[in-house]
């Protein structure tokens, strides 16, 4: 009995080892994913913000403007990085999360603050806070966005005049 218990703890020592190291490259990749969109904003790379967007993905910015599918992302992303005034300033992450909601699907909660944008008539905007959702799922090829919800939590009363 005690060579059987003793197989067994090894075998689940093993299997658990298995899925710890799973889930480390898991979590890995999805921090290189996300550093992916994170250097698109710097480079204004538009194709690399939306690569690892999933063909039914579910985009919606800050502003409240949604996109479906990565093609979609894409055309807005394209957008918005011309935008000299939104381009403006650098960003940086302050807060990163991740909860493993089951093997295949993973939730990433970024917030990124963002330092020296500027409105449409040049006026620059205090510090800026977004909220970025995502939910990351496993797919054929790996792992894919596919729904990403931004919230921008400026101060209100920071920005009224």
């Amino acid at each position: 009995m005690k060579k059987l218990f003793f197989l067994f703890s090894i075998c689940l020592f093993i299997l658990t080892g298995d899925a710890s190291a799973q889930q480390a490259k898991d979590s890995t990749i999805i921090e290189s994913m996300i550093d992916d969109w994170n250097t698109s904003w710097n480079t204004k790379d538009y194709q690399l913000a939306a690569k690892w967007y999933s063909d039914d993905a579910r985009f919606t910015n800050a502003f409240g403007h949604v996109r479906n599918g990565r093609t979609e992302v894409e055309a807005l992303l394209k957008e918005v990085f011309s935008l000299a005034f939104v381009m403006a300033g650098k960003s940086e992450v302050v807060s990163q999360t991740q909860q493993r909601l089951s093997a295949d699907v993973i939730l990433v909660n970024t917030i990124v603050e963002r330092k020296g944008q500027t409105m449409p008539d040049g006026t620059t905007i205090d510090k800026r806070q977004t909220h970025h959702l995502r939910v990351f799922n496993r797919q054929k090829g790996g792992w894919k966005i596919v729904s990403h919800l931004i919230s921008d939590s400026r101060d209100r009363q920071s920005t009224q005049h």
